[in-house]
């Protein structure tokens, strides 16, 4: 008897963390089409390109797709082909260059919003809304900010450092990332992927 009630309890525990893992882990997993991450070692040599003026060819990197929720509560989706190019600015609300970035990136996009696409995301792990709301409110930001709760965009991105700027172009090619830069070579930048 005594038996049968440790197996019961044995095979309820197991049970239970079975579900509690599958909760856990289902709750961050991609469809088929997210989920690759950037390449790195491609990456450099698209660095390189964009600072002699060049463009992606078919074998270069393609923008890793995810998709998030936004501050405003709507679900967004980055990677494949889009009507416009694509400025994605990762940020957080502590970050002090990401203050100094954020008035150059909201006069570029009110410049370029009918040509070009800009997304901002907040690495948000720790942070709490209300933060991220006031840092939006202060800076005047009114594209849309993705909330990346767990990570998932910055892992799959390779980020390793905010702010971080990547340029995507209608086919999601990354066509460039930076780390904060001198404005008038981000409006460079910016003007370039508004004719692409």
């Amino acid at each position: 008897m005594k038996n049968r009630i440790g197996l019961l309890i044995g095979l309820v525990v197991l049970s239970a963390l079975s579900l509690f893992f599958s909760i856990s882990y289902g709750s961050t997993e991609t469809s088929s089409s997210e989920g690759q991450r950037l390449d790195a070692h491609k990456l450099e040599s698209i660095m390189r390109l964009a600072q002699a003026g060049g463009n992606p060819g078919p074998n270069d990197v393609k923008a890793p797709a995810f998709t998030l929720k936004a501050t405003n509560g709507a679900y967004y989706s980055i990677g494949g082909k889009r009507e416009k190019p694509l400025v994605i600015h990762f940020w957080a609300s502590w970050c002090e260059a990401c203050s100094i970035e954020v008035p150059m990136l909201k006069k570029l996009y009110e410049q370029y919003q009918d040509q070009i696409d800009f997304m901002g995301i907040n690495v948000s792990t720790e942070e709490k809304l209300d933060n991220i709301q006031k840092f939006i409110e202060k800076h005047g930001i009114s594209y849309p900010v993705l909330l990346d709760e767990h990570k998932h965009a910055a892992d799959l991105y390779e980020l390793h450092a905010l702010p971080t700027v990547f340029l995507i172009d209608r086919n999601g090619f990354v066509l460039d990332t930076f780390h904060m830069i001198d404005p008038l070579e981000l409006q460079e930048k910016i003007g370039r992927l508004a004719q692409n």
